[in-house]
């Protein structure tokens, strides 16, 4: 039964049938094939997934990011980000790395990061003289730090089906943020020197001091959100609503660039693509209870371990198989059908799960701007105006130090685990 499954599930990405069809389509004629079980269970397992409480704090992250993108806000932290880096080798380019951290603090997704900050500089990188695959490629790179540092949308999803703690989650991603930035930064300095890409000049001390104070309200979101949290006043859900009002607040009293239409714009712009992650969720959950039933948790937990008892290998194995998979498949998808499916083999090699889960959530992001069908990888394409070969030659060297980032925090867990274990006694 597991091989029709798979060959439907083949034969839908072949055609191009939607993620959502595809994953439920082959869920579907497991339960038509098997003439014990009722069709009522494809519903009933459908609603189970999408019910969960965690999934709620979803679309309040993204309405959050959405209105303080439309408040002005995303414009003051490009000028605060180019106070700081400006002057660099590569001035713009290094601008779009340091914003896509600042973002991160706010939206926690990896497509709102790349088409926010897509639509103002790659527009401006291209202007001031550097390659539009170059711009495309630094950018969809730069974004997969949106779900690493906190919050993280990927992250509630794993939090939700594992059980894991969101909390731990999100501070664990804290450190290797900062590292895919300042490794980001690095291959731009290299590159632009290389290539004479132009830089800013040096911004006065007066005028950093400036773009910081006005920066400061929107630098403070994720520290009001991960504090929150980690001293236990509210959950995640709850931190959702909070970072809404914040932004909120931001927008009408600080920026006094508050718009009516467009926050109604925002909120119906987050319905829609609420709808549609969550449809793909209910699918997952349809296919995750097939394989769950069809005992492939015990299956992977025995084949893996049977390659290696050392959790270090497995998780370059997991980390492997994501890589691919996230080319092909929508990470959410991912999240729900295999991610549960894996948990047996992490505890079987006692793998820190904190590790695991922010490891998971860096890979399947970059499968996710990596041909043949990464979504992000075509967000910044349409944005630059580039072809998919023109962007993956460009971002052979993004892939290069996104990899260092996966082998430094598999290689030194200390990265992901230091602020957990300090903060959550």
């Amino acid at each position: 039964m597991l091989t029709i499954v798979a060959i439907i599930m083949a034969v839908g990405f072949i055609i191009g049938l939607p993620v959502a069809f595809t994953l439920g389509t082959a869920a579907l004629v497991y339960f038509f094939a098997s003439p014990h079980l009722s069709p009522t269970m494809i519903p009933s397992s459908m609603l189970t997934g999408i019910q969960s409480e965690s999934l709620m704090a979803i679309p309040l992250f993204m309405l959050a990011g959405g209105i303080m993108n439309t408040s002005g806000l995303t414009r003051r932290l490009f000028g605060f980000s180019n106070s700081l880096v400006g002057h660099f080798p590569g001035g713009t380019a290094q601008v779009n790395v340091v914003a896509n951290l600042i973002m991160a603090g706010m939206s926690g997704s990896e497509l709102a990061d790349a088409s926010a900050i897509g639509k103002v500089l790659i527009p401006t990188m291209k202007e001031e003289g550097y390659d539009p695959e170059f711009a495309a490629a630094l950018t969809g790179a730069a974004s997969t730090i949106g779900p690493i540092f906190p919050p993280s949308i990927p992250m509630v999803l794993i939090g939700g089906i594992t059980g894991i703690s969101v909390g731990k989650l999100f501070v664990g991603g804290v450190i290797p943020g900062v590292f895919m930035m300042l490794y980001l930064m690095a291959v731009v300095y290299y590159l632009a020197r290389k290539r004479n890409y132009p830089r800013s000049k040096r911004a006065p001390f007066k005028e950093l001091v400036k773009s910081f104070l006005i920066s400061i309200p929107a630098l403070s979101a994720p520290v009001v959100i991960i504090g929150g949290m980690v001293s236990g006043i509210f959950t995640p859900n709850e931190a959702g609503v909070i970072a809404c009002f914040y932004a909120l607040a931001i927008a009408f009293f600080v920026y006094r660039d508050f718009d009516l239409s467009k926050v109604f714009a925002e909120l119906v712009s987050t319905a829609i693509y609420t709808s549609k992650i969550m449809f793909i969720v209910g699918c997952a959950y349809a296919l995750a209870w097939v394989f769950s039933r069809e005992q492939m948790g015990i299956y992977l937990t025995k084949l893996l371990t049977a390659v290696s008892p050392d959790p270090t290998i497995i998780l370059l194995l997991i980390v492997a198989a994501f890589l691919i998979a996230g080319c092909i498949l929508n990470p959410s998808a991912l999240i729900i059908i295999f991610i549960p499916l894996l948990m047996p083999v992490v505890n079987s090699v006692r793998m820190d799960p904190i590790v695991f889960g922010v490891v998971s959530t860096l890979a399947l992001m970059i499968g996710n701007m990596s041909p043949p069908f990464g979504l992000c990888m075509f967000i910044v394409c349409d944005i630059a105006k580039v072809s998919v070969k023109q962007l993956a030659v460009a971002s052979i060297p993004f892939y290069i130090v996104l990899l260092l980032s996966l082998l430094t925090m598999i290689f030194i867990p200390q990265t992901v685990t230091y602020l957990p274990n300090l903060l959550f006694k």
